[in-house]
């Protein structure tokens, strides 16, 4: 009982955050397409905040400190989509490029000389704000959890990963369309809790480095028995071979260098060297890409994953191409937060047309660079440079705390680097656990400023 409860939160603000994440990867990964999935989690988020501002107080009352960094972080991401939704002036809105069609249209019911806002779809980016908050809100709450609160919210993350991969099982014995959480799906591939199968990779990668990141940051407390290693080894496998089912090549090619994060885990805590320097956790990590290979050998869907990888059928390049005649319309000032369909059908080319419907740029950096116009490189750099300057401070500040800061970056590693072909941040499920990512550098960070500063007064 006494090892259970060491596992769960510390503080009432642990619960809250774990409840919180919890309903976000469970129901948020549907997409906007999934709007009455997105509102449940919209309404656990508000319920959360209620009990964040009046269960989960400290005893002196005292607002919780958050390390400046992410306020100003929170506030860049949230800010942009607002300020697109203010009226504007006739003359101010009809003057910024790409509003032509709109201004002749309006023109022609008399309305041309209304106030209008930046945003060309401004309940498209409203409804962007909705998803937006609840993961700055994540991020926030996660800034101020305390050392085993954060060791929770580890394990939670790994916990939802494997449980979702067990869906994926069922998912897959049953067949088609069975087992799926939303109408609109892969429903040939493992998509666990979510309706893609690119997400679903996104939060298994993720899972698997929270489950190591939590297993390193316990053991470097007390001995490393053998049982654990191969209840952990396991459960990775298990995690491999459900991300080889999602089919999502990038999520595939991502692997290796998560499991070079995970070794790095291990080692910060002095986890690998317990097991012989090191070299049975290399062996470890390799025996399961192995091990997944050897399990896949001759089998249909083996052959189906790697026929995937044959990228001369991609029309990514199409959506890319299209994308940036749009963002050159729009240029400088964007077309507002969620609204890449709105722009982007006027501009699909006649020849690239089927019968998908484009959704999304498939490269969230040119549907931000749309969105958002010469603000949103500014805002990646600025963003990317309080990311950094937290990794710094967060690294430095205690041995033990390693495996979470590693955490962290392979969750930004992974959703960085597979933002280039798809679009995990639109997902609410893996935008909150950016959220909390973030989050967890920044309570890591502010900890230590805080034992710094203790140390100059002693």
């Amino acid at each position: 009982m006494t090892g259970l409860r060491k596992r769960l939160p510390e503080t009432r603000r642990g619960m809250v955050v774990g409840t919180y994440l919890a309903a976000a990867l469970v129901f948020g990964g549907g997409g906007s397409p999934s709007a009455a999935a997105e509102i449940i989690v919209q309404l656990v988020f508000a319920l959360c905040a209620i009990a964040w501002l009046w269960w989960a107080r400290t005893a002196d009352d005292h607002p919780p400190k958050i390390a400046k960094p992410l306020v100003w972080l929170g506030a860049m991401i949230i800010v942009l989509p607002i300020v697109q939704v203010i009226p504007l002036p006739p003359g101010l809105w009809q003057a910024l490029p790409g509003r032509g069609l709109a201004s002749d249209a309006l023109a022609v019911i008399g309305d041309r000389d209304g106030w209008r806002p930046m945003s060309v779809a401004p309940y498209m980016t409203l409804a962007a704000i909705l998803a937006i908050v609840p993961a700055v809100g994540a991020m926030l709450a996660a800034a101020t959890l305390t050392g085993r609160d954060r060791r929770f919210v580890l394990l939670l993350v790994a916990m939802v990963g494997i449980a979702g991969a067990a869906l994926g099982v069922l998912q897959m014995a049953s067949g088609p369309g069975e087992f799926r959480l939303y109408e609109v799906s892969h429903d040939v591939w493992l998509t666990a809790f979510h309706a893609s199968r690119n997400s679903a990779a996104d939060a298994l990668l993720i899972g698997s480095l929270a489950l190591t990141a939590w297993f390193a940051s316990t053991a470097g407390r007390r001995p490393v028995l053998r049982s654990d290693v191969g209840i952990v080894a396991v459960l990775q496998i298990f995690l491999i071979v459900a991300l080889a089912l999602t089919g999502s090549r990038a999520g595939i090619a991502l692997l290796p260098l998560v499991l070079l994060v995970q070794y790095a885990m291990l080692r910060s805590t002095g986890v690998a060297r317990q097991l012989s320097n090191g070299l049975a956790a290399a062996g470890a990590l390799a025996a399961l890409v192995a091990g997944a290979a050897v399990m896949f050998s001759g089998n249909s869907r083996l052959d189906s994953v790697l026929a995937r990888f044959d990228a001369s059928r991609d029309s990514r390049v199409d959506l890319w191409q299209d994308t940036l005649t749009a963002i050159g319309q729009y240029w400088p000032w964007g077309s507002g937060v969620g609204t890449f369909t709105r722009t982007f059908l006027p501009v699909e080319r006649v020849e690239t047309l089927d019968d998908l419907f484009p959704n999304r740029a498939h490269n969230d950096y040119l549907e931000f660079l749309l969105e958002a116009g010469a603000l949103a490189p500014l805002i990646l750099l600025a963003g990317l440079g309080c990311l950094a300057w937290l990794a710094r401070r967060a690294w430095n500040a205690h041995r033990a705390d390693r495996p979470a800061v590693l955490f962290a970056l392979g969750t930004f590693m992974v959703i960085g680097l597979h933002s280039f072909v798809d679009y995990p941040l639109r997902n609410m499920a893996i935008a909150s656990l950016a959220g909390v990512a973030a989050g967890l550098l920044g309570a890591i960070a502010l900890n230590a400023s805080g034992r710094q500063e203790m140390d100059a007064l002693e």
